[in-house]
């Protein structure tokens, strides 16, 4: 692990110290059990996926990207989460890192507020129990698990302690090297078609990676996905979902720009 992911890792660890001497774990605990969150029901996204007879689009709410610097900064998630359930997103994507993706643990909230009943995948730099517990009092429906930042028994603490919260967990893959984590019994699998440690991106990474997957995992595809045919291409390859944000986004209407990209799945 190097360059930007060291930096990214570096400050959520900064970030996790002051978080937890402002909510302590015990307190943000409470505040999520008088809240009732630990027996509030929250939508599938692998049950989603799962029964979909189409390629699901998991639309993204991303504001900023490590690449790319801002790309939309002004968007409102209680708009655009509504528009996304609206023209037929299978789930919404909420990056929840403030650094590197201008986001909030509030986006995830806020789109529940206003109605928006789809699952809810909530995308941070987890390293820590403490982002579980976040990630439950924002009402998450699952949470991304990133090899590349884990230690493979952290991660497989990280998955069981997510179960137990009532929330599912979709295990995030670059490289063939990062097979064995899936022993951690994730619900899901994303391969990301970046590279780890730079901005590069291929398709062909899900397109080989998926060969060496279970069949019977459900594999959702995420980075360089601009086209409606390379969708097609890891739907064929056997990919129930695949993760697009920037393609909305940077668009004046992510909404419609989502019902155009799956109008043309469909032809």
């Amino acid at each position: 692990m190097k360059d930007i992911l060291e930096a990214i890792v570096a400050n959520k660890q900064k970030e996790l110290e002051q978080w937890k001497q402002y909510v302590p774990l015990k307190q943000l605990y409470g505040i999520i059990e008088y809240e009732g969150a630990m027996t509030r029901e929250v939508p599938s996204l692998k049950a989603e996926l799962s029964n979909s007879s189409t390629l699901g689009v998991i639309a993204e709410f991303v504001r900023k990207t490590p690449a790319l610097g801002w790309i939309n900064k002004d968007a409102k998630i209680r708009n655009i989460g509504v528009d996304y359930a609206q023209y037929g997103a299978s789930s919404i994507s909420i990056p929840t890192d403030f650094t590197y993706f201008g986001g909030y643990d509030e986006f995830v909230q806020e789109v529940r507020a206003v109605g928006v009943t789809l699952p809810l995948l909530y995308k941070n730099y987890i390293i820590d129990e403490y982002q579980l517990f976040q990630a439950k009092h924002a009402g998450a429906s699952a949470v991304i698990l990133t090899a590349v930042l884990l230690e493979i028994k952290h991660c497989h603490s990280l998955v069981s302690l997510a179960h137990q919260l009532g929330m599912e967990v979709a295990l995030e893959l670059h490289t063939a090297e990062e097979l064995d984590y899936l022993a951690c019994a994730a619900d899901m699998v994303i391969v990301n078609n970046r590279k780890a440690c730079s901005f590069e991106m291929d398709i062909n990474r899900s397109l080989e990676l998926v060969k060496e997957i279970p069949a019977d995992t459900i594999k959702i595809s995420e980075g360089g996905i601009d086209t409606s045919e390379k969708a097609k291409q890891l739907a064929t390859a056997g990919y129930r979902g695949v993760i697009i944000g920037e393609l909305f986004m940077q668009t004046g209407n992510p909404g419609l720009a989502l019902d155009e990209f799956i109008k043309n799945l469909k032809e």
